[in-house]
């Protein structure tokens, strides 16, 4: 399987500062481990498995699983907890997990079970949601949402590759696999690797997709990218005069922590933001004023589209779970606000992360806590700041059994989001939606002025009804609940579809209708049965 290296938030790798030579194995592995270095720890820790056999210890069953379930290698983790589960002293939360990794897998069945099992233990609340996703994402399988998906290869590499936003002239995108500057000149730039997961640090580039097909991939500038650690994702302003962006500050001293006989310190994320001067250039990075590296991490920004609330993860403390999202409103002096957490209308016990702002103002994340198909699934919802609806599921196939995120909705052109789902061409892959207004009611071009008022049949309950513009070539889909009214506003003298798919896959079915030759005005109701 592939490794999922988006930045997750969590405090990133570190440096020993005394040679390791009179450690012994087990204790290599344990300062590997210990530090989050968790490729090198698996590595370690398969070494002392098969060397000891039957005589290896649970703690290090337990740290093998948990090494490669932190680096997304579902497979070997689960088969690692299935060994571990074996052990009358194995830890509880090892099924929990064990579903965790079954589900990535799509292995629905397997992964209900074990949470199934784990419920039994008195936590029934942390898994009521995971089994609840078990069944939606079968039943999702066989009744995909009606949208275009696909690989945009022209910027994905083998290693990871996401965060792809707008900027004129192309696309900006996070990558670990495009070393820094050897695109212009072709010498590597000097970088670390990300113990995590033994790749390069990641960062910005700009893809220039306008010349005839092609694609000039570049640093996107070295106003970021001068870091040797993780640098991005980026959101800017409408104007693209003020970017923000998340990175590892490589200046920044650390204090070193002293643990069997080896020192090593500790780097979190943080938030900076940007001004770009006449000349088109970046400016000096300003540290968002709520970083705290020694405590938490905080970044992947987004921003209203009045500029003046700033979205961003953070597992800082207050918040109603590992990480969650928070905003900041900017003050009549330019200065932003105590951060705020978004609340429980979105936010859950486990991971939210990867905030973004559609045209329309309203929210794509992701969340490991809502219901949902895999490990990170998208969700959308209406609403500002620490009032939001209900989460909806994207649902199959923007959704999949592995992590999928950082939505980014256009209101022309392509909307692209990032997904490791197997079948990609590298760990973590860029994928475009052609159809993005069938999750978002944004408001069409003026001259929309036929109100339209849809009831839904009982025998239509849990279909996808898509209502679709056959010369916009754009539609809506709305999920069939009886005696449901949907409204829409359409428009005059155009051809519609409403394209019934019934639940289980067994069947599209498709009523024509027009607004020709109506008035401006002049409401159109159906009752939407067949």
């Amino acid at each position: 399987m592939k490794k999922y290296a988006g930045i997750i938030l969590l405090i990133l790798s570190v440096q020993f500062l005394q040679a390791q030579e009179q450690l012994s194995l087990d204790q290599q592995a344990a300062v590997y481990y210990n530090k989050y270095d968790y490729a090198k720890a698996a590595s370690l820790y398969e070494r002392i498995a098969a060397k000891r056999k039957d005589k290896t210890k649970t703690l290090v069953l337990e740290r093998l699983a948990e090494s490669y379930r932190h680096i997304n290698e579902y497979a070997a983790a689960a088969a690692w907890y299935a060994k571990l589960l074996a052990r009358p002293d194995a830890p509880a939360d090892a099924r929990l997990y064990y579903g965790d990794m079954l589900k990535s897998l799509g292995k629905y069945a397997d992964a209900k079970a074990a949470y199934t099992q784990y419920a039994q233990t008195g936590n029934q609340e942390r898994v009521k949601n995971r089994i609840a996703g078990c069944d939606a994402a079968q039943e999702w399988i066989q009744t995909p949402t009606p949208v275009a998906i696909r690989n945009v290869e022209r910027l994905n590499t083998i290693g990871s590759d996401w965060g792809a936003t707008y900027y004129p002239g192309g696309i900006v995108f996070v990558s670990d696999s495009l070393y820094r500057n050897q695109l212009e000149n072709g010498s590597h730039f000097n970088r670390n690797v990300y113990g995590r997961t033994r790749t390069d640090f990641q960062g910005l580039y700009i893809g220039d997709t306008a010349n005839y097909g092609n694609v000039y991939i570049k640093d996107f500038s070295p106003a970021f990218n001068w870091s040797k650690y993780h640098v991005g994702p980026a959101v800017f302003d409408k104007d693209y005069r003020t970017a923000y962006v998340t990175m590892t500050n490589a200046d920044r001293r650390i204090p070193a922590v002293k643990e069997d006989k080896v020192k090593y310190g500790y780097r979190r994320l943080e938030l900076f933001s940007a001004q770009k001067d006449a000349n088109g250039k970046w400016g000096e990075l300003t540290a968002f004023p709520y970083n705290k590296p020694d405590e938490y991490s905080l970044g992947h920004a987004a921003l209203s589209n009045d500029g003046n609330t700033l979205y961003f993860a953070a597992n800082m403390p207050g918040g109603q779970g590992a990480t969650d999202i928070w905003y900041s409103e900017k003050q009549g002096d330019g200065k932003w606000s105590a951060p705020v957490n978004c609340g429980p209308g979105i936010n859950t016990l486990e991971e939210e992360e990867f905030p973004t702002i559609a045209p329309d103002g309203s929210l794509y994340f992701s969340s490991k806590g809502w219901t949902g198909m895999g490990g990170f699934d998208i969700f959308h919802t209406s609403g500002s700041k620490a009032q939001w609806s209900t989460p909806e599921n994207l649902r199959y196939p923007t959704n999949s059994a592995g992590d999928d995120f950082y939505f980014v909705a256009a209101a022309n052109g392509d909307t692209y989001f990032a997904s490791n789902r197997t079948g990609g061409k590298g760990s973590d892959d860029i994928y475009s939606i052609t159809t993005p207004s069938a999750y978002t009611l944004t408001q069409l071009p003026p001259g929309l002025v036929i109100p339209f008022t849809g009831t839904v049949c009982p025998s239509l309950a849990a279909a996808c009804i898509y209502i679709y513009n056959k010369q916009r070539q754009i539609g809506w889909c709305f999920i069939g609940e009886a005696g449901r009214e949907i409204t829409l506003t359409l428009e005059k003298d155009t051809d519609y579809e409403i394209r019934l798919h019934y639940p289980g896959g067994t069947r599209v079915e498709i009523i024509e209708f027009n607004t020709r030759g109506m008035k401006d005005g002049e409401v159109l109701r159906k009752d939407i049965c067949k």
